[in-house]
């Protein structure tokens, strides 16, 4: 004969079962649900692997670009020294290395830079260059330079009267030091056309 205890207790280990059976139950469809079988999965055709490639087109997508006709303002450097204005231009912007000619922007370009000289002012247009390379070479060069600046100038304002120099090497707007790492900015700045008037 059982007693109320031993009943109570065969109850609750019944209940238990049952509720771990359910659980089991329960979890079961969603891992089922969550397995493929490879024997499901679609015939890789021809047409399924070409449509996973992407082919990307560089026709078009590189602009080219051209430098002729690039320079659209030439930078200056505008300072007093007595009563004359003097216009730096640097060489490095007008000119391509060991080249004098002038991109045909600049009359344009020029014409603006000089709109503050005074109508039929005498005008001094000077090249310089740096030191590297020899001194006849820096001195026809900063004297082509020059004149094509000039050049510029006279179709950019025909009223001015102008005057037309090199220097070369031989008037620096910054001492070279060979071998010292500010040299190049040195150098740089010794390259350069300028421009003087009264006014």
């Amino acid at each position: 004969m059982s007693t109320p205890t031993s009943r109570l207790a065969a109850r609750a280990a019944a209940t238990m079962t049952a509720a771990a059976l359910g659980a089991v139950l329960l979890v079961a469809p969603a891992q089922a649900e969550d397995f493929h079988d490879p024997a499901d999965l679609p015939e890789v055709t021809a047409q399924l692997a070409a449509d996973s490639v992407r082919v990307f087109a560089v026709q078009g997508s590189v602009e080219a670009f051209s430098p002729d006709g690039s320079v659209e303002v030439i930078e200056e450097e505008v300072r007093r020294d007595g009563e004359e204005t003097v216009v730096t231009l640097s060489s490095d912007i007008l000119f391509e290395p060991t080249k004098a000619e002038l991109p045909p922007t600049a009359p344009d370009n020029l014409d603006e830079v000089l709109e503050d000289a005074p109508r039929g002012a005498e005008v001094t247009i000077t090249g310089h260059t740096d030191s590297v390379g020899d001194d006849a070479s820096n001195q026809l060069l900063s004297e082509q330079r020059a004149r094509a600046v000039a050049d510029a100038v006279a179709t950019a304002r025909p009223d001015l009267v102008l005057t037309v120099a090199g220097r070369g090497e031989s008037e620096p707007a910054q001492a070279e030091t060979p071998g010292d790492t500010a040299d190049s900015y040195a150098r740089a700045a010794n390259r350069r056309v300028e421009i003087r008037y009264v006014g």
